[in-house]
């Protein structure tokens, strides 16, 4: 059966290597869509969707966009459109997939057209700057980036057989049978290294109750990615295993970098979510001997790890944290309880670990307790977070919450 796959691309400057990637998908027996979001100079070739469509869809004439002289207006501008007119195809089922090449500004564009569409959709992107650090670019979506090697400045040899590559893997996307239809209920699950055994106990058990399990690296993409499937609809009830990620958000940490939204979707969309402090007790930075110890940080307790170590986290950091993570699920409309495991918080916070301090996280729970709403539950449970008893005194909490439990 025959996709329609969007390309997308600046056709004044990559005019040729879009009519290429055209062909090349059509003789494998696919649609294309193309979509101009250039601005400049006449491009060689007709598009499906025209620069001043596109330009319009993103609220401006062209005539207006060109007359600003701002290239950061033309680049919002155009981007902002053809996100609209994807969004649109998307919802009216007329878009199975979108590639795009460029260079800076055309993968700036391209992806962000991608990151507006939703999990699964297959989204390729064929770039002179894919070697670079594409982070913000991908951002928390399944964007497959292929580096073009060469610069695109026309057709070649090099530049024909990376794009038939382009074409190949992204006909071979569409052409998937494997659809995002769960059987069973799914379960999110935030996973930081240190918590990696108790979250290893958490899988069969949920497994065991009949839900599919989701894990979420709790690096700062990750957490915000599980926020993206839970507005997605995808996920059923979260386990926030692990929130490590606002300890190292207080200090630009290995895992920081989440956005403002983190630990908010589930409450907003209504799902059940049970919240685990898991690695609060320390901020993962990356330094690896005493001479290269931040200096803030050196009367502070060490973990140390490899390239990364775990700083302890003070009392006053513990304070803000409770603070944070209180605001964030009064906020909520959906079924909340926070469960904690009294004897460690990561294997970093244990008996005899380094980073142990109960007297140190009592001061979260406590203001946790004191803030929260009171229909939000906080139980206490006397098992460190990595052993068996722990993940099931988690896994039955959220299980009755989401109204299966036994």
């Amino acid at each position: 059966m025959s996709k329609a796959i969007i390309v997308i691309g600046t056709m004044d400057t990559k005019g040729d290597e879009v009519r290429y990637l055209r062909e090349q998908i059509e003789a494998r027996g696919h649609e294309t869509i193309l979509v101009d979001v250039g601005v400049l100079d006449e491009p060689p070739l007709q598009a499906d969707i025209a620069r001043q469509e596109v330009a319009k869809a993103g609220g401006l004439s062209l005539p207006e966009v060109l007359a600003s002289g701002d290239r950061r207006v033309a680049v919002q501008t155009m981007m902002d459109g053809a996100i609209k007119i994807a969004k649109e195809l998307y919802q009216t089922g007329k878009l199975s997939g979108v590639v795009g090449v460029g260079g800076g500004t055309g993968t700036h564009i391209c992806t962000g057209v991608m990151r507006a569409l939703p999990l699964g959709v297959p989204k390729l992107m064929v770039s002179t700057v894919a070697s670079r650090d594409m982070s913000q670019e991908i951002s928390t979506k399944d964007i497959t980036m292929m580096h073009s090697v060469i610069d695109m400045l026309g057709l070649n040899a090099v530049s024909k057989k990376i794009l038939a590559n382009a074409a190949g893997a992204m006909v071979g996307m569409v052409e998937t049978e494997v659809g995002l239809t769960p059987t069973r209920p799914l379960v999110g699950l935030t996973v930081f290294g240190f918590c990696t055994e108790g979250a290893m106990h958490v899988k069969p058990l949920l497994e065991a109750r009949g839900y599919e399990m989701v894990a979420f690296h709790a690096n700062g993409t990750g957490g915000m990615a599980m926020e993206d499937l839970i507005e997605q609809g995808v996920l059923s009830g979260v386990l926030d295993f692990a929130i490590h990620e606002f300890a190292d958000q207080l200090h630009g940490g290995y895992c920081g970098g989440i956005g403002p939204g983190r630990l908010e979707a589930a409450g907003r969309m209504g799902i059940p979510q049970v919240v685990v402090p898991g690695g609060l007790d320390c901020i993962v930075l990356e330094f690896d001997s005493p001479e290269t110890i931040p200096p803030q940080f050196r009367d502070r307790k060490i973990f140390w790890y490899d390239f990364r170590s775990g700083v302890r986290t003070s009392k006053e950091e513990m304070e803000t944290l409770a603070q944070t993570v209180a605001g964030k699920l009064n906020k909520g409309r959906g079924p909340v309880k926070v469960v904690i495991p009294v004897r460690g918080w990561s294997e970093a916070d244990g008996q005899g670990a380094p980073l142990h301090e109960p007297e140190t996280n009592q001061v979260f729970i406590g203001e946790l307790k004191r803030l929260l709403r009171p229909e939000i539950e906080v139980i206490e449970v006397d098992a460190h977070i990595n052993e068996p008893e722990f993940a099931e005194a988690a896994v039955r909490t959220l299980d009755e919450m989401m109204g299966r439990g036994k």
